[in-house]
């Protein structure tokens, strides 16, 4: 039996719990609590997902001046949209800091690549139900 990263899995786990808690401080509806989890599902299979053929991907796309320009101008834009958004962009960087922590600890043990979806899917999803939870019980009780 391998051994699990408790430190950073609950690092994940915190960290969703917040969002959760966020989520659930705000009035949001049914559908926006259905984006938050496909989101979940989304971010661990990104984590979890090989680089290599999107990095070939990417350098043949660079490889040419209208590629470099349309990338050069489509990071200027996304750069404008992350400064006029940042609390939006910040939240989404823990999450996305906190979600790589525990897969670079998960790949470490030498956990497969199913496995580590299923565990940093199951920890989000946990973090995003306890916090949004929490957050309702307080806010009723």
């Amino acid at each position: 039996m391998k051994k699990i990263p408790w430190s950073s899995l609950a690092i994940l786990f915190v960290t969703y719990s917040t969002f959760g808690w966020n989520l659930s401080s705000a009035d949001i509806r049914v559908i926006n609590w259905i984006l938050a989890v496909v989101t979940v599902f989304a971010l661990a299979a990104a984590l979890t997902a090989p680089l290599a053929n999107a990095k070939t991907l990417i350098f043949r796309w660079f490889r040419t001046d209208v590629g470099a320009f349309i990338s050069i101008i489509t990071a200027a834009f996304f750069a404008v949209v992350v400064v006029a958004w940042l609390h939006l962009f910040a939240t989404g960087l823990v999450l996305l800091s906190a979600g790589a922590l525990a897969r670079l600890d998960i790949q470490t043990l030498g956990f497969k690549k199913w496995q580590a979806f299923w565990i940093l899917s199951i920890v989000s999803i946990a973090g995003l139900g306890f916090g949004g939870a929490v957050k309702l019980y307080f806010s009723n009780g």
